[in-house]
């Protein structure tokens, strides 16, 4: 289940940010924000109390995609989390709310009736898909296609020699991810059964393999700023030898390796110097560093840094960095948004698409965490 999260996130274009917050109005009077207390602290909450016991009142399973938990029982309160198909919870009360019927979830919010279901004994249902992985790099298998022709999404396995276009719920484009339960082969054919009960052709098709690399804790020994390559191609070089000239005693570094960071240099373009005296192009690398603590977070508050220019986000605790990967933003055709946010929820998997944009189209099924 997605569960609620604090933290504030900023996003930036570059290894710094300032942000102007305003509004319009023909001839109003500017006037003056508010200060913040930059060295205020986030006052300390009292423990909760311990929750009061609760007792089951039976067996409960998700039937929906998307089945929202709420604070209240009621459609229009605010969403704390979600239960996926075949996820399975303890209710503990059951409340009729103008004619409809609610379920309280064992430590959390309430779910409606319509989308789950409640039995005396364990319920099933007749697809279960796989749960989550919480363990993985990726909570779910994942499929890409590969051809340029795309593949069909049938709604049931199709039989040989069968007419296939009734069956057709949609076409899958070169370059879309899907979510993989199981592989099965039926009717002389192989298949993935998606986790939408999707029945994909396994032609045309690749899986995706988690990734190994995982970011870094930052402690006090962690020398900032530094350089992590990004570029499978990139190569450091003992001189650069001008802007008309190509640099010599160049050799291979493995991608994903920190360097130490120096000074920037130009010489036919912008290059990064190492301590070592070794040069790499900044186009290879990004470049990691600390950035200010933004107005309006307190000195000890939790946040996130996005660095879209140098594409890594950074976890803080008030102006200490504590953590730091890299990411893959937006292109730009799908910008990502710049600005602070407040994060508001924290998922195991969501679904990211923009299939309107018809020059540039994408579908990424169950975008992990």
């Amino acid at each position: 289940m997605s569960f609620r999260i604090c933290y504030a996130l900023l996003i930036s274009l570059a290894g710094s940010a300032a942000f102007v917050v305003g509004c319009g109005g023909g001839g109003a009077e500017a006037t003056e924000a508010p200060s913040f207390d930059r060295e205020a602290v986030l006052p300390e909450e009292p423990p909760p109390p311990p929750p009061e016991p609760e007792e089951s009142v039976g067996y409960g399973i998700a039937l929906e995609e998307r089945s929202f938990v709420r604070v209240e029982p009621n459609t229009g309160a605010r969403a704390i989390g979600l239960l996926r198909t075949g996820a399975r919870f303890d209710p503990t009360q059951r409340r009729e709310v103008d004619g409809k019927i609610w379920w309280k979830l064992r430590g959390s919010g309430w779910v409606i009736d319509d989308e789950v279901r409640v039995r005396d004994e364990e319920p099933t249902i007749s697809f279960i898909p796989r749960q989550p992985d919480r363990s993985s790099g990726m909570p779910y298998p994942i499929g890409r296609v590969v051809t340029s022709d795309g593949v069909p999404v049938f709604r049931r396995p199709p039989r040989q020699g069968q007419d296939t276009g009734p069956l057709v719920v949609r076409r899958l484009q070169e370059g879309y991810f899907f979510t993989v339960d199981r592989i099965i082969n039926i009717y002389q054919q192989e298949l993935y059964r998606g986790t939408r009960y999707w029945w994909i052709p396994r032609a045309g098709t690749t899986t995706v393999r988690a990734p190994d690399f995982h970011g870094i804790e930052v402690d006090e020994n962690t020398a900032i700023p530094f350089l992590w390559v990004t570029d499978p191609t990139a190569r450091v070089c003992t001189a650069l030898n001008g802007a008309n000239n190509p640099p010599t005693g160049c050799e291979s570094v493995p991608r994903h390796s920190r360097l130490t960071y120096a000074a920037t240099e130009q010489a036919g373009g912008q290059w990064y110097r190492t301590n070592d005296g070794k040069y790499i192009a900044s186009l290879q690398v990004s470049r990691v560093d600390r950035v200010d603590r933004p107005e309006g977070i307190y000195a000890n508050e939790r946040w996130v840094h996005v660095d879209l220019l140098n594409q890594f986000a950074a976890l803080y605790e008030g102006d200490r960095m504590t953590y730091v990967t890299l990411i893959s933003s937006g292109d730009d055709d799908h910008p990502t948004p710049t600005g602070l946010f407040r994060v508001e929820s924290k998922h195991v998997s969501a679904t990211m698409d923009n299939e309107d944009n018809l020059s540039s189209a994408f579908f990424i099924q169950d975008v992990p965490w």
